[in-house]
């Protein structure tokens, strides 16, 4: 069993954390702002993103909440001159069930997934940044910061400073500490891809260094 960080609660970390939930792996999801977005920084859900967000079990509310993309016009000196679609309606089928660029903002996205999440037992934690992470002999440690970016010195003994890797052991000094001994290996995930995109799985890695 791994414990897992995902640091970042857009759509690619709030898609990790409900696929790691419904299969019991354990995790904390954290994000950097103290509140979550309420922008739109992309609304177009690809075909095989609705796919995913169906073995999710969140399609029904997904579709029912967004729409396909409305005709584009062009004009010219106050005229239309030409009208279309960025891609024509299809129809599903069973190797392409979803086979429409849907509209929906990604506040709305975040918003179902973050529910989902919660039906699953978890929630995002708001206003913690992962400012550095450091390896030794017997595992990682997640060093955080405030919301406003502010490192936590390694000294403090505030129980806010304090963060718990799960099934980890704990270290009240800003960082979180998981032993390889009492709760096995540690993976990293830091989303590489802008928030938004079609691949939600592209955001996987191990930590540097790490082995095995």
């Amino acid at each position: 069993m791994r414990n897992v960080l995902i640091t970042g609660a857009g759509p690619t970390g709030l898609t990790l954390a409900v696929d790691l939930a419904r299969r019991g792996v354990p995790f904390r999801i954290v994000d950097r702002s103290p509140a979550h977005p309420t922008g739109v920084r992309g609304k177009g859900l690809q075909p095989r993103t609705l796919e995913v967000f169906d073995d999710l079990g969140v399609i029904d509310e997904i579709l029912a909440t967004g729409s396909t993309y409305p005709p584009i016009r062009s004009r010219a000196g106050g005229e239309v001159v030409w009208e279309g679609r960025m891609s024509e309606i299809k129809e599903p089928s069973a190797a392409v069930p979803y086979p429409n660029l849907i509209m929906q903002p990604q506040w709305r996205t975040e918003r179902i997934l973050r529910d989902r999440l919660a039906a699953l037992g978890h929630e995002v934690e708001p206003g913690v940044e992962l400012t550095g992470f450091e390896q030794d002999a017997d595992g990682v440690t997640a060093v955080f910061g405030d919301s406003s970016g502010t490192r936590k010195p390694r000294s403090s003994t505030s129980p806010t400073s304090t963060r718990r890797c799960p099934q980890g052991r704990g270290a009240a000094n800003g960082s979180a500490r998981c032993s390889r001994r009492s709760a096995g290996p540690v993976s990293c995930c830091s989303p590489t891809r802008p928030r938004g995109t079609a691949k939600p799985y592209a955001c996987i890695r191990r930590c540097p260094g790490r082995k095995g």
